[in-house]
């Protein structure tokens, strides 16, 4: 496993500077950066979703512990700092957005958790009050057996999203805030 991440990791230069891995996107032109199905201004428009995966992507190749940086190649012909700045806030707004989300799953994610667990332990105590009685019926019975399976359903339900749903939400917080944080700029195009 370690020799593929070093592997991937040759990918990617190093700043000197900075010792920051450089994700690199060759452009020829700032439309590039943006979903062409959006017509809302640039500083709120999507960035196309072909490059926000590359990013994510290459987000992932790197590790969490690594700094990132995004240089954009452009023309020399075709750069515009007026546009550059835009392109740039841009990005960084949909990085915010994307952290929003984020945030708002993993909120959705704990009420979820939260309720699942209450459930759970009132059908698991009922269910066990229930067992102790001495005169039930056939259909009390039944009654305490959906109680047992559903409290168990429920509590595994909760574990299940806890350590695997959660987990894999935290993480791609962990890199999109990153992304979030990391230096962007552009740069001519290399020769």
């Amino acid at each position: 496993m370690k020799k593929k991440k070093s592997e991937s990791l040759k990918l990617y230069n190093v700043n000197p500077d900075t010792n920051a891995y450089i994700v690199e996107v060759s452009l020829d032109d700032y439309s590039e950066l943006f979903n062409g199905w959006d017509a809302s201004p640039l500083r709120r428009r999507d960035l196309e979703p072909e490059l926000m995966d590359y990013l994510e992507q290459a987000s992932t190749e790197i590790p969490l512990s690594e700094n990132l940086e995004l240089c954009f190649y452009m023309p020399k012909d075709k750069r515009d700092l007026e546009k550059e700045f835009k392109s740039i806030t841009s990005i960084m707004n949909n990085f915010k957005v994307l952290m929003s989300v984020i945030y708002k799953q993993l909120s959705k994610n704990y009420r979820r958790l939260l309720i699942y667990v209450v459930v759970s332990i009132i059908f698991l105590s009922a269910a066990y009050l229930l067992r102790n009685e001495t005169d039930f019926s056939l259909l009390i019975s039944i009654m305490i057996e959906g109680l047992f399976i559903g409290g168990w359903f429920l509590l595994w339900e909760a574990f299940s999203l806890f350590f695997f749903d959660t987990h894999e939400i935290n993480i791609r917080k962990k890199l999109f805030n990153r992304l979030l944080h990391s230096d962007i700029y552009f740069k001519d195009t290399k020769e």
